[in-house]
């Protein structure tokens, strides 16, 4: 089999699809020889260099290409508009829309590649235009949070997601999801048939990190001397990450029991919510207890996670953590919330706690910095769960997904 993998950008903008598009992609190329697939991954120059690199670590059957820019010249942006408009008026009156489809240069490009089939390991697929490729696609599904909590999204957000999100499901040969409370999101809201989806496990295997240098090292330990003993949260500035009641929890910590906590927080601080997080610090107790970093390198991000004195997942909703998963595989202490699959990848009722209560995850808190057995058996715990979930080897369910694909 020869599977095109559209890697594009691996925007960190994104919040976790880049991290999964990355690490699928190693899983893929690490199991290319045993499966015979070669990988044909498509990807903008930037990233291009990450992705060779990876084939040669592997010795993988892969190669690249670079997408083709949206920067067309005169002739083929009005061809481009000419193909989309009478792709929607032949679709509508239920004729065959090819020719109208190669009028788009863009659609001419995919048709070019050689291969049998495109996996697009995020929600919607590379082309917004239209969804018919010459060749079968599956797509990644990681989520339909906004029909679970439509008020952190916008109209036009929703109305994105309800239109681009329905045409990657219609129109995709296969949908992968990876865990079951998604499988069933999609039948329940979107009447996908179950045949067309495909739980594959997230790639354990390859969940890691890249530890500092010495030199590195130093200069994490210079730059963050003054906080001992912090709790660390790398997540995105969403709304449904709850920035906002980990900190309401540590001024509780604050006013209850007078201790002082500081909280490290790492990943992109986006435009949409962030103001909010920073409207709320102008007036909180434990202002000065609370560091947004923004995004950090990846050796740094390991640094924090071994020199801190606990990691907190509070989401209000997350198909999968990556934090928690990094996490466990680096033998952090860590607790979460109760949410979709988190419960079932820590594996310890004792480390999960009720995301909308402030108290619990206070006392939560506390619990794990204070109790040095409970700490201990937190830590033995991840060190069981993360060899139970690295004999999960999921690359035989991808390729099952491909060939299944392929043969319908």
């Amino acid at each position: 089999m020869k599977i095109g993998y559209y890697l594009g950008s691996a925007s960190l903008d994104g919040g976790g699809t880049a991290p999964y598009g990355w690490r699928l992609l190693e899983l893929l190329l690490n199991n290319s020889k045993n499966y015979d697939i070669e990988i044909v991954i498509l990807c903008t120059e930037e990233v291009q260099k990450g992705s060779l690199e990876l084939i040669t670590k592997y010795q993988a059957q892969g190669t690249t290409a670079i997408i083709k820019s949206y920067n067309f010249n005169y002739v083929e942006r009005i061809s481009r508009i000419a193909g989309i408009a009478l792709a929607k008026i032949l679709d509508k009156l239920n004729i065959d829309q090819k020719f109208a489809f190669y009028l788009n240069p863009l659609y001419r490009w995919f048709a070019s590649l050689d291969i049998d089939l495109l996996h697009v390991p995020y929600q919607t697929a590379p082309i917004y235009d239209f969804y018919a490729l010459p060749y079968p696609f599956i797509i990644t599904m990681h989520d339909v949070q906004e029909l679970h909590f439509p008020e952190f999204f916008t109209p036009e957000e929703r109305a994105f997601r309800a239109e681009h999100y329905w045409k990657s499901l219609k129109y995709a040969s296969g949908v992968v999801v990876s865990f079951n409370h998604v499988k069933q999101d999609l039948i329940k809201y979107f009447h996908l048939p179950e045949s067309k989806i495909y739980v594959c496990p997230p790639p354990y295997t390859q969940i890691k990190l890249v530890s500092s240098t010495k030199e590195e090292t130093e200069v994490y330990s210079k730059k963050y001397s003054n906080f001992q003993d912090f709790i660390l949260y790398p997540a995105q500035t969403w709304e449904h990450k709850n920035h906002l009641s980990l900190i309401k929890s540590v001024e509780l910590i604050k006013a209850k029991y007078n201790r002082s906590i500081t909280v490290i927080f790492t990943g992109k601080k986006n435009d949409r919510f962030f103001p909010k997080i920073e409207k709320f610090l102008i007036k909180s107790t434990v202002s000065q207890q609370v560091i947004f970093t923004d995004i950090v390198p990846e050796t740094e991000l390991h640094w924090l996670y071994k020199n801190c004195a606990l990691v907190v997942v509070p989401t209000l909703y997350e198909a999968g953590s990556f934090p928690l998963l990094e996490a466990i595989a680096l033998g952090v202490p860590v607790i979460c919330s109760s949410v979709t699959s988190l419960p079932e990848t820590i594996g310890d009722s004792r480390f999960i706690f009720n995301p909308l209560d402030l108290e619990a995850m206070a006392n939560s808190i506390l619990q794990m910095i204070d109790g040095e057995e409970l700490r201990n058996d937190n830590i033995l715990n991840s060190k069981k769960r993360i060899q139970e979930l690295r004999e999960i080897n999921s690359a035989p369910a991808f390729i099952n997904a491909y060939r299944q694909v392929l043969r319908n």
